[in-house]
């Protein structure tokens, strides 16, 4: 078990530290590294659904992803800009035009699958663009950046993956959804938010109230709603991977498959995360 677990361990250890370098750096390192993540994430994304496309009479097959990189990456660059003070909230009003976008190009694919195309590139564009744009509303705070928020946020939900592991491999007995995810307990989720919880109150000693005056209650809130996050992100692209009969979405980190397998909590918390902090601050 300890040579699984170290597999594991370092190349996430790894991983989560130039995440949280990045993050906590500057925002310009902030941007860089979800532009990367967007970039690697819809790469991959793009390489595991290649096998229900029209790959024959879709003559722009090899388009489509460099495609909806690019406006992935703008819609991020929008928010960011615009988040930052160096744009003004009018420029916003582009991000509709980008799904347009989708539409138009399908045009032009010669594809007999239309809508198979055109929801494939809507998915990848709310699926990865979406959160990464709302993360913009989490770091950003009257122009000022203060990343020290969403660092906690995504180490909530890493402790949570873990916490579940944990509790899950010791204690799990009862399945949480067979039909999606069978290893899944009941007892490892209340684990994970068990763990959450506890690390949320160290969150608020360590890293403090922030920019946005974060509270011990905003915290132990925020960490129910990672965890919340978690455990669904984690759901959804296992019923993802189970309708393309696949065990992960990619290998690039060693015992944890793709970057798709490692962002599946983040991507589904940060909206989440985003709409709490809009709401309350």
């Amino acid at each position: 078990m300890w040579e699984s677990l170290k597999k594991r361990i370092i190349p996430g250890l790894s991983f989560g530290a130039i995440i949280a370098g990045s993050v906590f750096y500057s925002k310009w390192s902030f941007a860089a590294i979800l532009i990367l993540s967007i970039i690697l994430c819809t790469n991959e994304f793009f390489k595991i659904v290649k096998s229900i496309r029209d790959e024959e009479q879709d003559v722009f097959i090899g388009f489509h992803s460099y495609f909806i990189t690019a406006l992935t990456v703008l819609s991020f660059l929008l928010g960011f800009l615009f988040s930052a003070g160096y744009l003004p909230n009018t420029i916003l009003s582009i991000i509709p035009l980008l799904f347009l976008a989708i539409l138009f190009m399908e045009l032009f694919s010669k594809s007999t699958k239309p809508f198979m195309n055109i929801g494939l590139n809507v998915t990848s564009l709310l699926y990865i663009g979406m959160p990464m744009f709302m993360a913009n509303y989490i770091v950003f705070v009257n122009h000022e950046y203060d990343g020290r928020f969403l660092l906690g946020a995504m180490l909530l939900v890493m402790l949570n993956d873990v916490g579940a592991y944990f509790m899950g491999s010791w204690f799990g007995k009862t399945p949480l959804f067979p039909r999606i995810s069978p290893k899944k307990t009941i007892e490892g989720t209340i684990g994970g938010y068990i763990v959450t919880l506890g690390f949320a109150y160290l969150a608020h000693v360590i890293i403090g109230a922030t920019q946005l005056q974060v509270t011990l209650a905003d915290w132990l809130i925020i960490s129910v709603l990672c965890s919340t996050g978690a455990i669904v992100g984690d759901l959804v692209e296992s019923l993802f991977k189970r309708s393309l009969q696949i065990k992960d979405s990619g290998s690039a980190i060693p015992g944890h498959g793709g970057f798709l397998d490692r962002f599946d909590a983040i991507l589904y918390s940060l909206p989440i995360i985003a709409v709490y902090v809009i709401l309350r601050f």
